[in-house]
C-alpha cells in the first residue's frame, strides 16, 4: 500500500544536524509516510549517516541546490502528499499528520505552509533574531496566501508535477518556493497557512550572515520575481509596515547629516522617524519582549532600522539586476547529471 505522503529532505553536508531530523521524523505518529533524503554531492557524512534510517537515499553526483534536489526526490515519491522539510529542522511527533490532515480534510486546500517554533537551539542573538521573526510572520499570516516555504509545507503531488515543481533559478536556499507560490495563485490554486504546524530549526546566524541571506537570497531574487510575475502583494515580509520601515529606514541617513550639519530640526526628525519605525513593528517588538525579555526586545529594536536599511539596499539592487536581465535567470539541473538511488538498508 502506497504511503500517505513522501517527506523529501534535501541535504549537502548536513551530517551535523540531519541525525536528529530523521529521529524525530521516524518518531511521528497518525499517518503511513516514506522518508527520501536527496544528498546534493555531500563531502561529509551524509549519506552514511542517512543510511542509518530506514528512508531512500538518493545521491546526486554533482551540487544541484536544494530547489533541484526536491524536484529529484518528487520523481522518486510515492505517497499521494508531498511534504518537504529542511536537513536542519526537527519535527514535532504530530508534525506530519497534521499536513496530511490539513488537506485530506480540505479537498479545496492544495498546499500547506506551517511554521517555525519560537524558540530555537541555536545560538546568538542574530539566530534567535531571525527564527521568531519567521515564526512572528507566519503566526500572523493564519489563512490563505499566496507564498510556500520550501522548508516546512505539504503540496499535493499531482499539483507539484502539474506546476513542474520548483523553478531553480535562485540560488541555495532562496526564493523558489514564492515563486511556486505565485504560479499556484495565477492558476486559481489554494495555498493555507496552518501555524499551529510547527518545525525546530537549528540554523545558526552570525550578523554577516543574516545581511548575506536577507540581501542575495531574499531581497534581490524577491524584487526580480515580483517584477517578472507582476505579483505586488502587501502580505508576509512585504506588508505595507515593512514597506513602509524600508523608506524610512533610507530616511534616517539624512537625519543623521542634518545632525551633523547642526540643522535645529535634525534630532526631532530622526526621532520621529525612529519612532514610526518601531511603530510599525510594534506588535513583533511587543511580542519579542513577551518571549525573550526587555533586553532582547531592545536589542531587536535597535537593529530593526540597519535591517530595514540593508533590505532597500537589496530592493534597489533588484530592481538594477531585473533591468539588466540577472535576476531570475531559468536554470535546472542538466538532464545528464548522475543520480543513484540507495534502498532502504534491513533495519
Amino acid at each position: 500500500m502506497d504511503p500517505d505522503a513522501t517527506i523529501v529532505i534535501p541535504a549537502h553536508n548536513a551530517s551535523a544536524t540531519l541525525a536528529g531530523c530523521l529521529e524525530s521524523v521516524f518518531q511521528s505518529e497518525g499517518a503511513r509516510f516514506e522518508v527520501i533524503v536527496v544528498d546534493d554531492a555531500s563531502v561529509d557524512d551524509t549519506v552514511a549517516v542517512a543510511r542509518r534510517y530506514p528512508c531512500r537515499v538518493v545521491r546526486v553526483g554533482s551540487n544541484v541546490m536544494a530547489a533541484n534536489c526536491r524536484n529529484i526526490g518528487a520523481t522518486h515519491a510515492r505517497g499521494e502528499i508531498l511534504v518537504f522539510i529542511d536537513a536542519d529542522e526537527i519535527v514535532q511527533t504530530g508534525t506530519v499528520r497534521r499536513f496530511v490532515a490539513a488537506l485530506r480534510d480540505s479537498p479545496g486546500i492544495d498546499a500547506v505552509v506551517g511554521s517555525l517554533t519560537a524558540d530555537t537551539p541555536a545560538p546568538g542573538f542574530f539566530s534567535r533574531f531571525k527564527n521568531f521573526q519567521h515564526h512572528f510572520v507566519h503566526q500572523m499570516a493564519a489563512g490563505e496566501g499566496a507564498t510556500l516555504d520550501s522548508g516546512r509545507m505539504a503540496i499535493r503531488r499531482r499539483v507539484f508535477a502539474d506546476l513542474g515543481g520548483f523553478e531553480p533559478a535562485f540560488g541555495a536556499a532562496s526564493i523558489e518556493d514564492i515563486a511556486l507560490g505565485y504560479r499556484m495563485v495565477q492558476r486559481g490554486l489554494r495555498i493555507r497557512f496552518e501555524p499551529a504546524i510547527q518545525l525546530v530549526h537549528l540554523k545558526t546566524y552570525t550578523f554577516a550572515q543574516l545581511v548575506r541571506s536577507d540581501i542575495f537570497n531574499r531581497a534581490i531574487p524577491w524584487t526580480g520575481l515580483m517584477l517578472r510575475e507582476r505579483v505586488f502583494r502587501f502580505q508576509m515580509n512585504t506588508r505595507a509596515g515593512n514597506v513602509g520601515s524600508v523608506v524610512l529606514a533610507w530616511l534616517l541617513p539624512l537625519g543623521a547629516l542634518a545632525i551633523m550639519l547642526g540643522w535645529p530640526v535634525a534630532w526631532p526628525m530622526t526621532a520621529a522617524i525612529l519612532l514610526l519605525v518601531w511603530s510599525f513593528n510594534a506588535a513583533f517588538l511587543l511580542a519579542a519582549s513577551r518571549r525573550f525579555g526587555l533586553g532582547f526586545a531592545a536589542r531587536a529594536a535597535a537593529f530593526l532600522p540597519l535591517m530595514y536599511w540593508y533590505q532597500g539596499l537589496g530592493l534597489l539592487t533588484g530592481v538594477a539586476a531585473y533591468a539588466l536581465g540577472r535576476s531570475v535567470a531559468r536554470q535546472r539541473v542538466h538532464p545528464d547529471v548522475a543520480v543513484t538511488v540507495l534502498e532502504p538498508e534491513a533495519q
